[in-house]
């Protein structure tokens, strides 16, 4: 596939956007089930990459208010950061939920990609 002007680089991918638009479309169907509205606040805690966008475009195609933080945030400082910000729910990826185990939060819900499992939501109690 060669590149195009409106395809999107990082180092492991490479992504249409096109593809970039469904996937968010689908991030946004979560969380929809998940009962995120309009305006409310969701943490993305994930690395610069597809999931990241992906999850930063789903969000405001769900009409919610992305809150991008550090991936390296401790459980303690992240809850913190979810109190200021009014958010109730984290996306993070899979890896991280042994970090987050100290959150009040709901069971994970992992959401698939093509290749897998790429990020867990998490809705804060």
């Amino acid at each position: 596939m060669a590149p195009r002007h409106d395809d999107l680089f990082w180092s492991v991918a490479l992504m249409s956007l096109p593809q970039l638009i469904d996937r968010a479309a689908a991030v946004a169907t979560v969380l929809a089930e998940l009962d995120v509205h309009r305006n409310e606040r969701v943490l993305i805690m994930l690395p610069d990459g597809p999931g990241f966008d992906e999850s930063f475009a789903g969000a405001v195609h769900q009409g919610a208010v992305p809150l991008p933080v550090s991936p390296q945030l401790r459980a303690h400082d992240l809850a913190g950061s979810a109190v200021a910000a009014g958010a109730r729910l984290v996306l993070a990826s899979p890896d991280q939920l042994p970090a987050l185990v100290e959150l009040d939060a709901e069971p994970a819900i992992l959401i698939n990609g093509p290749h897998g499992p790429w990020a867990a939501a998490l809705r804060l109690r």
